[in-house]
């Protein structure tokens, strides 16, 4: 009878809440999903039928700002003292490329489809998988089954945008 030993990975549990809390980390993405598609079609019908795109992207930044300001007032205070005044520049920097991304979908949007801008606008993982490489190689780590998923994301988006153009 031989004794396995077990391997030192197996041996340690994950930190207390890890598990929870990365589930969490999911659903929230495909709640940013699910978001995310109804703000495209929304967006195809507002710059159609309303207003040209930098007047949807404004007003569409404007009621997210007042939407998240009343869910969140009570934090932001809080939030802001706790944070590295550095942050404050990171914070601005996101704020303007949501706003330039934001802008330039709802331009697409406003001349091209929407089933094919949103396949499109989703090659997103692509400069995520390099901006994470170059500015976060110390929290993020990025694997080849990291590089391969996001591969496979591209090549559907360059399927239903082929499979789009040619029909």
């Amino acid at each position: 009878m031989t004794t396995q030993t077990p391997s030192p990975r197996a041996a340690t549990p994950p930190p207390s809440g890890v598990g929870r809390r990365i589930w969490l980390g999911y659903l929230a993405a495909i709640g940013a999903a699910a978001a995310y598609g109804a703000s495209q079609t929304i967006g195809k019908h507002i710059t159609t039928e309303y207003a040209p795109p930098l007047v949807g992207t404004a007003f569409a930044l404007v009621f997210g700002l007042l939407f998240l300001s009343v869910i969140f007032h009570r934090q932001i205070p809080r939030d802001l003292r706790a944070s590295h005044r550095r942050g404050l520049l990171w914070f601005g920097l996101s704020g303007i490329a949501s706003s330039v991304g934001v802008s330039l979908l709802y331009f697409a949007l406003s001349n091209a489809p929407v089933v094919v801008v949103s396949p499109v606008a989703a090659i997103n993982p692509l400069a995520t998988l390099l901006l994470a490489h170059l500015l976060l190689h110390r929290l993020e780590h990025i694997t080849i089954r990291t590089v391969l998923g996001t591969v496979l994301v591209v090549a559907g988006v360059v399927i239903v945008t082929l499979s789009n153009a040619f029909s």
